[in-house]
């Protein structure tokens, strides 16, 4: 019986050894192929621009050689933050993006050394920039005011022909901060809502809040002057290229102010319109507000309008340069300020959070744009243009908060502003 079994385990064995010895040729294709050398390594040849772009803003274009052609294909990072593609613009050459937002930590404004990474599908390496790229951010904040206490939040901005920057605080105090951003005590006698401030003849400060007086700051400082009185509500103003002034607000006219021999004239009906921004430029004074009337003729209620500056400073009749209906968002939102850069082009400040905070708007072509809405947000309460490529904004909010807190801020961009009357 034990030769039997012994017999038998054998046989088992040796089914087994021949069984497993046998070739086994049924296997699927291999998925790795060890001969694929993969396609060719993309290369970076140049990026534009080449050494620094703002976070979140700049197109960039990254032209090299070996990129899919099919657009899907090509992937491109910085820092390891993928990047999108612009479909329209991109070719096999030509990989076209905007900066996408790569600087997270609150207290950066810029990173040196990113990585900047192209890689294609089918090639086993990827192409990495041999240079140093620079990335920062377009907007920073200004003069230390985010975290102040409510009693000094900026609530109006201006700058010198120095780069100087004065902001108006609901503490009844005007700051100056330098171009290094250092922030100083420099005049008093403000009140606690500023409504418009501009640079004047000889570096002295004029402000208005909403009352019958335009106020000004002497060049040095110190306590305000109720310099002048003009009609009933003065809101809004700027120079002209004699460094007077045209002013307005909720007032029976548009004003004009000979500061030279402190008197004042009406130039130009304005009962039932009340203004909040107003700006000298190009041969004309252009006001944005609302019809407060009950004129039933009238069916422009919220826009932007201009007056031609004729022979004595006299102005001509109101022309309608943009109906506020016009735009998608004009039932949320009021215009608070208005610049314009070197091309014409006007940069509207907007009221609500839950919107763009500033937009572009040009009075030619009726087109509109937001502006930097990735990294803007609204309200954009003040703004006014510095000598070069800054624009300098103030955000005030009735209630303040860590997300979206009341400051001011510094703006860069690539246009300079029109020219400023008041500090030229």
């Amino acid at each position: 019986m034990r030769t039997q079994n012994l017999f038998s385990c054998l046989l088992i064995g040796l089914i087994l050894i021949v069984g497993i010895g046998c070739e086994y040729d049924d296997y699927p294709d291999p998925i790795w192929d060890p001969d694929d050398e993969g396609g060719a390594a993309p290369v970076i040849t140049t990026i534009d621009p080449a050494d620094v772009a703002y976070d979140g803003l700049t197109i960039v274009t990254i032209s090299g050689e070996n990129f899919s052609p099919t657009l899907s294909e090509n992937q491109v990072t910085f820092n390891g933050v993928i990047a999108t593609l612009d479909a329209d613009l991109s070719t096999a050459t030509d990989l076209v993006l905007t900066m996408p937002i790569i600087i997270s930590d609150a207290s950066l404004n810029a990173m040196s050394g990113v990585q900047v990474m192209v890689a294609v599908q089918g090639a086993y390496e990827g192409a990495v920039y041999d240079q140093d790229f620079r990335v920062e951010r377009a907007v920073i904040e200004w003069g230390g005011f985010i975290g102040e206490k409510p009693e000094k939040l900026p609530n109006a901005i201006a700058v010198d022909a120095d780069e100087n920057v004065f902001i108006a605080g609901t503490d009844k105090v005007l700051y100056k901060i330098d171009n290094l951003g250092v922030r100083t005590e420099y005049g008093t006698g403000l009140s606690a809502t500023t409504n418009d401030l501009k640079i004047g003849p000889g570096g002295a400060a004029y402000f208005a809040r909403n009352n019958p007086y335009v106020y000004r700051f002497d060049a040095a400082g110190g306590a305000a002057d109720r310099w002048h009185r003009v009609g009933s509500k003065i809101a809004c103003f700027d120079f002209n290229a004699d460094q007077n002034i045209y002013c307005g607000g909720k007032n029976d006219s548009l004003y004009f102010v000979d500061v030279i021999a402190e008197t004042n004239r009406g130039v130009a009906l304005a009962e039932d319109y009340i203004y909040t921004a107003l700006r000298v430029y190009d041969g004309y004074v252009y006001v944005a507000g609302v019809y407060d009337g009950a004129d039933v003729a009238v069916t422009v209620m919220q826009a932007i309008w201009r007056h031609e500056i004729l022979a004595d400073d006299e102005l001509g009749p109101r022309e309608l340069v943009y109906d506020w209906a016009d735009a998608e968002y004009s039932t949320d939102q009021d215009i608070l300020s208005m610049i314009v850069d070197s091309d014409g082009l006007f940069y509207v400040g907007l009221s609500e959070a839950d919107g763009p905070a500033i937009i572009t708007i040009d009075f030619a072509t009726q087109a509109v744009a937001t502006f930097y809405d990735a990294v803007l947000t609204a309200p954009a309460t003040s703004l006014s243009w510095g000598n070069d490529n800054f624009i300098y904004c103030v955000r005030t909010m009735t209630a303040s908060t860590d997300e979206l807190p009341t400051g001011a801020f510094r703006i860069a961009q690539s246009l300079t502003g029109a020219l400023y009357y008041g500090r030229n």
